[in-house]
């Protein structure tokens, strides 16, 4: 079952980030530029949620080592060498779908 539905969109703001379950899978939701981007809800370093943490300017900071992300891509800014888990996502009839066995 690939497509699931995570939100609805109504619900998610621009420069929002909320976390949810999609199939049992912890997934982070942030919606940036009009565009809703998915990605595993852990930090590459620990594994601490994401959603703890701060979306500001287009970046994602964990909380607990300051590991930063782009929000738009899932890559690592500091340091540069890592990346979230990024999953594809689509929208229909006003809700997030995501499919947490592709990237987008």
């Amino acid at each position: 079952m690939p497509w699931c539905k995570a939100e609805g969109m109504g619900d998610l703001w621009e420069g929002e980030m909320r976390s949810c379950k999609v199939e049992g899978n912890p997934v982070l939701l942030l919606k940036q530029a009009g565009r809703v981007h998915a990605y595993a809800d852990r930090c590459a370093h620990q594994a601490v949620p994401m959603s703890e943490g701060r979306f500001r300017d287009g970046v994602l900071t964990c909380r607990a080592h300051e590991y930063a992300y782009d929000a738009a891509t899932g890559a690592g800014i500091n340091p540069g060498n890592v990346r979230l888990r990024a999953y594809a996502t689509k929208s229909e009839a006003g809700e997030i779908w995501v499919d947490t066995t592709r990237a987008p």
